[in-house]
């Protein structure tokens, strides 16, 4: 038993599992540590890469991208020329076959003579090369290729910028649904006190019953609002999982403060007269167009309409193509030994009459550019309108917030006041609700103007084509 203990092979194995053993009990600890935290924690940057990666919307542009390039490469190769390799086998019934040989009309010295034309089995093989060498609609094909390509562009760009503001403004909301839900969750426990300090009153017979229900009342209206609070933070956080393309049930949390760069944009609106943010929005067409990715991208659609309208005049156009035969005769042996005719060919077309196709084709073409030009317009005056209802809106929201924050100091105060004079019983419980419900609404009105002012202005940088200078994406 000695020698068995001292033996340095025992010796080497019990060191050996109690490496094993320790390795294994930190593996379980890590994966116990992990499982106990499974919360995901997203920032604004983190939640826009994600986006910029995940989101259905710019995949499905990314692709259309893609198949625009493709769609130019296409339209190139349409007048490259091209080859096919055609070889066909027949068999033909005995009767027929003495029907089509015409050498059995002819005398026997004759037949002799005569090459065989028709075999019961027969093989016939060739390759054609066709090019076209002149075309209306492949040369117009090849302008439009480009400008679906550039059009593509423009989509994915106004998309991408497009994410990039429902990103931004799915994130300030649930920051300021999870600032509005602490602020109630504070009232809340505020009512609950004062409701059990109400139970208290009323067992000791100061209080009568009504004046119980009257606390209880109140401390039942936080608690709804509370859970109306809590569904709403629910809500945005549904609509942030859905534009990063995160299960909607995973458990998240977001920064505790809005970020510094958003911060610092705020501020410098705020130092801004209203006629300098008034002046921000005054842009001419060419202007707009150029700043705003959506109107880049309608002004393309309708540059792509119109080129596909004129492309229906071609038409009316000839068309030149080339073709070159090379066959091997029809005989009765697979192998490729009979006589292999050259065929040369230039095919000239031209439309004499169509029934009125092409003609209807071209109104209707225009009437789709038409169409694409008033549409365009449109989106531009709309543009121009919510462009000055949000300026006006950053202007009322500038002021609304220096107010609400005096608001909430002069409540704070005469909180404070009242709050003092009641536990003398110098004030009603009506005045005392009343004074802390003033409080209440007034810091829910500050952090709702804090929130909308800065939404306020990730809108009209949306617009005016800044968000990548606010959030410095790559």
């Amino acid at each position: 038993m000695f020698f068995f203990k001292n033996n340095k092979f025992h010796k080497s194995y019990w060191k050996l599992f109690t490496i094993i053993l320790i390795q294994i009990t930190i593996l379980l600890s890590d994966g116990f540590s992990q499982n106990t935290d499974n919360k995901v924690y997203l920032t604004l940057q983190g939640s826009i890469s994600r986006a910029l990666q995940e989101n259905n919307q710019l995949k499905s542009s990314y692709y259309g991208l893609q198949k625009a390039k493709w769609d130019k490469y296409r339209a190139w190769t349409q007048f490259f020329p091209t080859a096919n390799f055609s070889s066909r086998y027949m068999h033909i019934d005995d009767q027929t076959l003495a029907e089509r040989d015409f050498r059995r009309y002819m005398p026997p010295e004759l037949q002799a003579q005569m090459p065989q034309t028709v075999f019961q089995e027969s093989y016939y093989t060739a390759i054609d090369v066709s090019m076209p060498i002149f075309n209306g609609v492949l040369l117009n094909g090849i302008r439009i290729a480009n400008a679906g390509k550039k059009t593509a562009q423009k989509m994915n760009e106004s998309t991408r910028n497009n994410i990039l503001f429902q990103v931004i403004n799915s994130y300030l909301a649930v920051l300021k649904s999870e600032d509005l839900l602490q602020l109630q969750k504070d009232f809340t426990n505020l009512a609950k006190l004062n409701y059990e300090k109400a139970e208290r009153q009323q067992l000791a017979g100061r209080y009568s019953e009504n004046e119980l229900l009257f606390w209880e009342i109140d401390y039942q209206t936080q608690q709804s609002s509370l859970i109306n609070t809590e569904s709403i933070l629910r809500t945005t956080k549904s609509v942030l999982t859905n534009l990063i393309n995160m299960d909607m049930f995973t458990d998240f949390e977001v920064e505790s403060t809005i970020p510094i760069n958003l911060l610092n944009e705020a501020e410098k609106f705020t130092d801004l007269s209203n006629n300098e943010i008034l002046q921000m929005i005054k842009f001419s067409d060419d202007k707009l167009i150029k700043a705003n990715a959506a109107l880049t991208a309608s002004q393309s659609r309708t540059k792509l309409s119109k080129l596909l309208y004129k492309n229906t005049y071609s038409s009316y156009l000839p068309n030149v193509n080339l073709s070159y035969t090379h066959a091997w005769r029809e005989n009765n042996t697979l192998e490729l030994d009979d006589y292999s005719p050259e065929t040369y060919m230039i095919n000239f077309s031209i439309p004499l009459f169509t029934s009125f196709q092409n003609f209807s084709n071209v109104k209707s073409s225009y009437y789709e550019y038409q169409q694409s030009e008033e549409d365009h317009q449109n989106q531009m005056d709309n543009i121009r309108f919510v462009l000055s209802e949000t300026a006006n809106k950053i202007i009322d929201l500038k002021t609304q917030r220096e107010l609400s924050k005096l608001n909430v100091k002069y409540s704070q105060n005469n909180y404070r006041i009242i709050e003092q004079q009641k536990e003398r019983g110098l004030i009603s419980n009506i005045d005392f609700i009343n004074t802390k419900l003033a409080l209440q609404n007034n810091e829910l009105t500050d952090i709702t103007n804090q929130y909308d002012f800065i939404s306020a202005i990730i809108e009209l940088n949306y617009l005016l084509g800044n968000l990548d200078e606010i959030i410095k994406t790559d």
